[in-house]
C-alpha cells in the first residue's frame, strides 16, 4: 500500500518558521557565525542554515544540542510567547575587558554596561596573596561598594584602613586615592560597584 503524503499543517509550519527565527536571533545576539555554532553544538553548518530558513525539520536531539550551545532550552525556543525579548545582552569571557595591576597580582574585569559607565561602574576583582590595586580619586561624592566573596581584602582610604573578610561588604568614599590589598593567606575574589555621584547629579 502506497504511503500517503503528509498533509500540510499551517500550525506546524508556523512553529518551524518561528523556531528558525529564534535560533537565528539567538545566534546573532551571541555574535556567533554558523561555524561557531556548529563547533559548539556539533550540528553541521548546513543543517543550522536549513533550520534557520525553515527548509528542514530538525530532530529533538538536534534541537537539544543547539539549545545547550545557545544557553536556552528547547521549550523556550518553541514557546509561543511573542512578548518582547527579555535578553538585553550576553557577553562571552573574551568580550569582557580585563585590567591588571602594576604588580600583576590583581585583575579587574569590567562587567558593567558601557551605557552606564559615566555614573555606575561594576567590576569583578581578583587578587593573589599580597596583590595590591591602587586607584586614583573618582569624581567628588563617589561611593565605592566592595563585597568580598572569598578571602580577605584590606581597604585603605586617606590614612584609614579596614579589613573585609569573606561574606562582608564595605562602602567607602572613593573621591580620594584608595588601595585594595589581599592581606589574607589565600587568593581573594570580590565584586566592586562604583557610584559616581557627581555625574548623577549633573
Amino acid at each position: 500500500m502506497a504511503r500517503q503524503k503528509r498533509q500540510f499543517c499551517p500550525e506546524a509550519d508556523a512553529l518551524a518558521e518561528k523556531l528558525g527565527q529564534t535560533i537565528l536571533r539567538l545566534r546573532t545576539a551571541d555574535k556567533l557565525s554558523l561555524g561557531d555554532l556548529s563547533d559548539m553544538s556539533g550540528v553541521a553548518k548546513s543543517m543550522i542554515s536549513q533550520i534557520e530558513k525553515n527548509e528542514t525539520n530538525p530532530s529533538l536531539a538536534t534541537l537539544s544540542r543547539l539549545s545547550l550551545a545557545l544557553g536556552t532550552s528547547v521549550e523556550a525556543m518553541v514557546s509561543n510567547d511573542d512578548g518582547p525579548d527579555a535578553l538585553v545582552e550576553k557577553l562571552f569571557i573574551k568580550d569582557i575587558p580585563l585590567l591588571k595591576s602594576e604588580d600583576g597580582l590583581c585583575e579587574l574585569r569590567i562587567i558593567g554596561s558601557i551605557d552606564t559607565v559615566q555614573w555606575l561602574q561594576w567590576y569583578d576583582f581578583k587578587a593573589e596573596v599580597g596583590g595590591v590595586l591602587e586607584s586614583s580619586a573618582h569624581p567628588d561624592g563617589s561611593i565605592e561598594n566592595l563585597s568580598v566573596l572569598t578571602g580577605e581584602i584590606t581597604v585603605e582610604v586617606a590614612g584609614q584602613s579596614w579589613c573585609v573578610k569573606s561574606g562582608e561588604t564595605i562602602r567607602y568614599k572613593a573621591d580620594r586615592e584608595h588601595k585594595l590589598t589581599n592581606t589574607g593567606t589565600t587568593p581573594a575574589h570580590a565584586t566592586m560597584v562604583n557610584i559616581l555621584a557627581q555625574l548623577v547629579r549633573n
